[in-house]
């Protein structure tokens, strides 16, 4: 492609000194006779700085051969031969040849650097695009798409491949353009695992296959390989340059995949513990009841009336109530955690919602101790049925832990627009200020030791999940207020939904 313009510019530059020429001779020889020998060969320079400016020196060179005939055989007597005639005019001729051939190499040389430095600003700006490119913190599978394409359409080759440094061997990290073959893949990667030297494959230059090492302080990142017509040097110093960049780039996107890990095995394993740590609190309490309850009823010694009797089965059942929503809790925080839960939401009615929260919790006793305030009939939202009974039943179990023993817990629905906001209130001591914006985080402590449990932390996860808010304040009058809110559905609409 260079050699193309080079030689059309040559052309052109040869084509402009000839005309020059022809034009400025016909001009002078109109006057040539009240024109000097001196000031024929100060004009006679005009068309060879032309013809250097636009086709270099090579047509500069022939520009000083063609204008030193012209000069001799039309300006200098006797005209039209090349007898010089007088010492004068070999001296005149002497410095035209010597000071046309000093501007040619001048205008050259300026010529020559100022597309250097045309060259180097276009390969900084392709350069600085190409770098921007892998500015931030991308994905590793992004960047390395990023690399290959940006290479493939920069430097138009057929084909660009990434093979990034696996554990044994090279892996395919990207491509782009057109597809490389099995065989050419089984050349680039080898069962050895270690790369293959890539050579041309044509001679002629038409077809080639390279390869550029990715490497940061000697240490391999992978291998770059082209397929297409090999680039000119400033081109592969360009891409060379940019390889550089890319294997900067792909080693930190490495670093952060690799720290990201680490964090999630860390976090993991603080979950774990944190989880072991609130399962055998949860559990400890529970199984002490049964553990008690059981071991009265069976103990011979122990003369239990039909009263007792009852106390001690109610507390069995209710245990083992709590003991199994704390494993279905524990289920619930797995699909959390796993990222597979998907709300299935559907028109539903409220009451029925609250009812099968209340239900959830199994505790006769504990139901006795809820209030529902007004709660309407015929009032329907678009909610998971599942999701939001359990957030409803696990709201109730916290307002009836933390509050005292015959209070009263009150659940109260109250419309607003296009919404409906659901308040579960206890009568207890309240959220501790320091743990107000942490009450819905897994097993967050407070300054006495009181734990939040995984309840509340799914209530949060599920209500987001289908798009709503949970929040807690403090009533006034005491206790905690816990509240999330739920779309409602117009009658109208509930039967264009149910349809």
């Amino acid at each position: 492609m260079r050699n193309s313009r080079k030689w059309r510019e040559e052309v052109t530059g040869l084509a402009l000194t000839t005309a020059s020429f022809l034009v400025v001779t016909m001009a002078m020889f109109v006057a040539r006779s009240h024109i000097s020998v001196a000031t024929s060969a100060l004009v006679l320079v005009i068309p060879v700085v032309l013809g250097v400016v636009i086709g270099g020196f090579g047509v500069g060179l022939v520009g000083i051969v063609l204008g030193f005939f012209i000069y001799d055989f039309v300006f200098i007597p006797p005209y039209y031969t090349l007898n010089v005639g007088q010492t004068q005019n070999w001296i005149a001729l002497g410095v035209y040849v010597v000071v046309v051939i000093l501007v040619s190499r001048v205008v050259a040389n300026m010529k020559d650097a100022r597309s250097v430095a045309i060259e180097r600003e276009r390969h900084a700006r392709q350069l600085f695009e190409l770098s921007k490119l892998l500015l931030g913190e991308q994905e590793l599978t992004a960047l390395l798409e990023t690399v290959a394409n940006s290479v493939q359409v920069t430097f138009q080759f057929e084909a660009v491949l990434l093979l990034l440094q696996g554990p044994e061997r090279l892996e395919v990290g990207a491509t782009a353009g057109r597809g490389m073959s099995t065989q050419e893949l089984h050349e680039l990667i080898p069962e050895s695992g270690l790369p293959a030297t890539v050579l041309r494959t044509s001679d002629d230059g038409s077809e080639s296959l390279f390869s550029i090492a990715l490497t940061v302080g000697g240490k391999p990142v992978g291998l770059l390989v082209m397929q297409g017509v090999l680039a000119q040097t400033p081109d592969m110093q360009l891409l060379s340059t940019f390889a550089n960049h890319a294997a900067l780039a792909i080693e930190q996107a490495q670093l952060r995949k690799q720290a990201l890990q680490a964090q999630l095995l860390a976090e993991t394993d603080k979950w774990r513990r944190a989880l072991l740590s609130s399962v055998s609190h949860d559990l400890r309490t529970p199984l002490a009841s049964i553990k008690a309850a059981a071991s009265g009823l069976i103990d011979p010694s122990v003369d239990l009336d039909d009263a007792q009797t009852k106390e001690l089965l109610e507390t069995i059942t209710s245990e083992t109530d709590r003991m199994s929503r704390l494993v279905v809790n524990l289920l619930d925080m797995t699909r959390i955690e796993a990222g597979v839960l998907t709300p299935r939401t559907e028109v539903t009615e409220l009451s029925e919602l609250i009812e099968e929260g209340i239900n959830a919790l199994g505790d006769e006793r504990a139901k006795a101790q809820i209030s529902v305030k007004e709660l309407p009939r015929d009032m329907f939202v678009l909610a998971d049925h599942v999701l939001i009974s359990q957030v409803i039943a696990n709201l109730l179990d916290n307002a009836l832990r933390h509050s005292p023993a015959g209070e009263q817990v009150e659940v109260e629905v109250s419309p607003s627009g296009p919404e409906v906001t659901v308040t579960v209130a206890d009568h207890g001591t309240g959220v501790p200020q320091e743990l107000m914006g942490h009450v819905f985080e897994m097993f967050k402590k407070d300054s006495n030791a009181s734990h939040t449990g995984i309840g509340l932390a799914i209530a949060k996860a599920f209500v987001n999940a289908q798009g709503g808010q949970i929040g807690v304040d403090n009533s006034p009058s005491g206790g905690a207020r816990f509240s999330f809110s739920l779309p409602l559905v117009a009658l109208d609409e509930r039967r264009y939904l149910d349809d």
